[in-house]
C-alpha cells in the first residue's frame, strides 16, 4: 500500500511540476466563485464597460519545469483563476511568446468584476476576429486555423531571432583580420629518444623561436607559411639546431570581436645540425608542423596569445641504437609559446 501512494505521490509531482505556475494578487475577496464559462475576455485596448471594478490580478506564468504551455492553456488557466477568485471578467494586459527565457507562453492580466448589464450591452459589439471566425467555421477547421496562426507567429518570430544571430555573425567575420603575422618564444620539450655519442637522451628541454603569417578568408580557412628555429644543447657539450620552413592550411574561427583560436598543420623542408667545439654536421628532411593557438586583440592590429606547437622530423637512426616495434628515430618537440600577433 505504501508503494502504491508513494508513486501515486510521484506522479502527482510531476505532472504539478510541468504545468504552468498560477498566481493571483486580490485587492477583495467579497465576491463568490463563478463559472469559468461566465467570465469575459477583453485586450489591452479594450474599453471597460462602465462600472467595471478589478479586485485583483492574475498571472500565468513559468515555473521553471513548464512543459504544457500552449496559449490556449495558459489562457484557460488564468480564466479558471479569475473565475475561483469572484471575477466574471479578465482582462489580458500582457502576452509573451516562448522564448530564450520560457519555451511556454505567459500571461498576465486583471480580475474584473463587470456588471451584468453592461455585459449584455457590450457582448455583441467587443467581439474579436477570431470570435466571428469561430461561429462562421467549423469546429475542427477553426482550431486548424487557430494552430496555424500561433504555428506562423512563432516562426515569425523565430525568424527574427536567427536574423539577429546571422547579423551577428556577419559583423564579428568582417572584423576578422585578414592578415596575420607572429612572433612567439617559448620552451620546447624533446620527446623522442635521441642519442648523441654513446648516452641515449629519452626526453630534453630546450627554446623555440617562430615566425609566423597567416592569410585567413572570411570562411575561417586559410593558408600559411611557418618557420621554425629550435636550440637544445645537451651535457656532452653538443649543440643542435633545427630549422623549418614550410606552407601550412590555418582554420581560424573568430569567438568574439576581440577573440579567436587557430589550428594550422603543415609539411615542409626541416634542416638538422649539431656542433661540437669546432666541429659541426647537418642533414635536410621532410618535417611536420601542427599548431594549436589562441589570442586576444589589444589593440586595433594587435594581439597576444599563447599556442602549442608540435614538430616531427625523422632522421637516420645510428648503428647499435634499439628502438621499440613501429618506433621511428628522429627528432619530435613538444613547446608551448606566447608571442605577439600584427593584423593587417
Amino acid at each position: 500500500m505504501k508503494k502504491h501512494l508513494f508513486t501515486t505521490f510521484i506522479i502527482a509531482t510531476l505532472i504539478t511540476g510541468c504545468a504552468p505556475k498560477v498566481v493571483t494578487d486580490m485587492l477583495t475577496n467579497e465576491w463568490p466563485a463563478t463559472s469559468p464559462d461566465s467570465v469575459y475576455l477583453f485586450n489591452t485596448h479594450d474599453t471597460l464597460p462602465a462600472g467595471s471594478q478589478t479586485i485583483g490580478k492574475v498571472k500565468v506564468v513559468d515555473n521553471g519545469f513548464s512543459v504544457k504551455g500552449t496559449f490556449d492553456r495558459v489562457l484557460q488557466l488564468a480564466i479558471n483563476a479569475t473565475a475561483e477568485k469572484g471575477g466574471n471578467g479578465l482582462q489580458i494586459t500582457e502576452h509573451r511568446w516562448p522564448d530564450h527565457r520560457s519555451t511556454i507562453h505567459r500571461v498576465w492580466g486583471n480580475i474584473l468584476r463587470v456588471p451584468e448589464s453592461a455585459m449584455i450591452k457590450q457582448e455583441e459589439p467587443e467581439k474579436k476576429e477570431y470570435s466571428v471566425l469561430e461561429n462562421l467555421l467549423p469546429p475542427d477547421e477553426y482550431e486548424d486555423y487557430m494552430r496555424y496562426r500561433e504555428a506562423k507567429q512563432q516562426y515569425e518570430y523565430e525568424m527574427k531571432e536567427y536574423a539577429k544571430l546571422v547579423r551577428k555573425a556577419e559583423e564579428i567575420r568582417e572584423q576578422m583580420p585578414r592578415n596575420i603575422f607572429r612572433l612567439s618564444v617559448g620552451p620546447t620539450l624533446m620527446t623522442s629518444k635521441y642519442q648523441v655519442d654513446n648516452h641515449i637522451y629519452k626526453s630534453r628541454a630546450g627554446i623555440d623561436i617562430l615566425f609566423d603569417y597567416d592569410h585567413i578568408w572570411k570562411s575561417g580557412f586559410g593558408f600559411g607559411i611557418n618557420y621554425k628555429h629550435n636550440y637544445t644543447s645537451f651535457d656532452e657539450g653538443i649543440k643542435t639546431r633545427v630549422d623549418y620552413i614550410g606552407p601550412s592550411f590555418v582554420i581560424a574561427p573568430q569567438i568574439s570581436k576581440t577573440c579567436r583560436y587557430d589550428v594550422a598543420l603543415g609539411f615542409g623542408y626541416g634542416r638538422y645540425k649539431e656542433s661540437y667545439g669546432g666541429l659541426s654536421y647537418s642533414e635536410g628532411r621532410f618535417a611536420a608542423m601542427m599548431r594549436i593557438g589562441l589570442e586576444w586583440r589589444i589593440a586595433r592590429q594587435l594581439a597576444l596569445g599563447p599556442q602549442i606547437n608540435l614538430f616531427t622530423m625523422t632522421m637516420k637512426k645510428p648503428e647499435g641504437l634499439e628502438l621499440d616495434k613501429n618506433d621511428t628515430y628522429g627528432i619530435q618537440h613538444m613547446g608551448l609559446q606566447v608571442g605577439l600577433r600584427y593584423y593587417f
